[in-house]
């Protein structure tokens, strides 16, 4: 049975924020969005979207690129715990629709829940599990590797973003303005030829290895 969708007040709420999204990345910024024609078709579910991660905007950046307005179907992200810790950031959190993951420990509930939400929603994840601080790719964490190899999502889209860590450079609270950010979306991937070996560490890292490798190939077209 399909999950019901946001309904309209939670729609409303994310097209307001969204509209004050756009102001920041399209008006008082620039964004260059390439490979439109792989973002996710309106009321697709079971759909990962896997990026690099270099700033706390990256989320939003794929949500004004690629979230429909008034959306039938969910879309869900992972994010670190320390966000629910404080009221305002877990305000923000719970809007988006995100669920706390533990960064620096192997969180089988967390893992259990992405897997859950891919059956029925959009699922945006970082493989890095951190912020780059360089803005170079990190290690992809297995656990996503191992939600992958579970969940079997009906499609896997790779994307890298560059520049969202000009406009909030790690430690500022204020954004800038007249920076330019580019994202671009990969074809989807196809990893099933991983589904048949056995679910265990290796396999897990070698899928996730898959995953950075066509991020840092798409990174290294911007």
């Amino acid at each position: 049975m399909e999950r019901a969708g946001p309904g309209f007040l939670i729609n409303l709420l994310h097209f307001v924020a969204l509209s004050l999204l756009d102001l920041l990345f399209r008006v008082l910024n620039r964004i260059e969005v390439q490979g439109r024609e792989h973002i996710p078709s309106r009321g697709e579910r079971g759909v990962l979207i896997l990026s690099n991660h270099i700033s706390v905007l990256d989320p939003f950046l794929i949500g004004i690129t690629a979230m429909p307005r008034f959306s039938p179907v969910w879309w869900r992200a992972a994010a670190k715990e320390e966000l629910f810790t404080h009221l305002f950031s877990r305000a923000v959190m719970v809007l988006i629709g995100a669920f706390s993951v533990r960064r620096r420990r192997r969180d089988i509930e967390s893992m259990d829940r992405m897997a859950e939400v891919l059956k029925t929603d959009v699922l945006v994840v970082f493989p890095e599990g951190t912020w780059s601080a360089t803005g170079g790719l990190l290690p992809g964490r297995p656990g996503v590797g191992k939600v992958i190899y579970d969940a079997r999502p009906a499609e896997i889209i790779p994307a890298a973003v560059k520049g969202t860590d000009e406009i909030l450079p790690r430690g500022s609270w204020l954004p800038r303005i007249g920076c330019r950010a580019k994202i671009i979306y990969g074809p989807p991937m196809d990893l099933s030829r991983f589904y048949q070996r056995p679910s265990e560490l290796e396999t897990s890292q070698q899928i996730v290895a898959a995953v950075m490798a066509e991020i840092g190939r798409l990174y290294a077209s911007l």
